[in-house]
């Protein structure tokens, strides 16, 4: 990310976000303590990708806050800095909120809609937070990454995911 495009963020605002990845990267890693580690001897179990991913947010998070760190603090909080349009940082702030509102829709209606119809709608919904426009990426994008969860994880790793309805 280039410096004019994170001239209008603050620290508190990068602040929060580490937090909120910490926050769901803890969740992640207190939710798999129930997976079992591996169901075959030397093969990875149910429970190493959660688990990965959350060391990622983590390291995200640090990345994050030490970014934050590093900023210099705001000489008046009031006033935009840089390019930024004033009032950026609140379009961007229900931006986030929306998108955390979005995918906890989808993972309340992942299970009855299934993996091929939700996700979709869940990867559409997100390109269009982030400024996609495009109808025919808000289209082929969507469609392209369910075939690819499909046929990895149903068809050649044989993992059942929800079919709905």
């Amino acid at each position: 990310m280039s410096s004019a495009s994170t001239a209008g963020t603050t620290r508190l605002g990068l602040l929060a976000e580490a937090g909120l990845l910490a926050v769901v990267a803890a969740g992640v890693l207190l939710d798999s303590r129930s997976y079992p580690g591996s169901l075959a001897e030397g093969a990875p179990g149910p429970a190493f990708f959660p688990r990965l991913l959350a060391v990622l947010l983590m390291g995200c998070a640090a990345w994050l806050a030490v970014r934050a760190a590093r900023q210099p603090p705001e000489s008046d909080p009031g006033r935009s800095r840089g390019n930024a349009a004033p009032g950026a940082g609140a379009r961007r702030g229900l931006r986030l909120a929306l998108g955390a509102a979005w995918i906890a829709v989808f993972l309340l209606a992942w299970p009855r809609l299934g993996t091929v119809l939700s996700v979709p709608l869940l990867v559409a919904g997100l390109m269009w937070l982030t400024g996609e426009r495009s109808r025919l990426a808000l289209i082929a994008v969507p469609l392209g990454f369910a075939a690819f969860i499909y046929l990895v994880f149903m068809v050649v790793l044989g993992v059942p995911l929800p079919s709905g309805f």
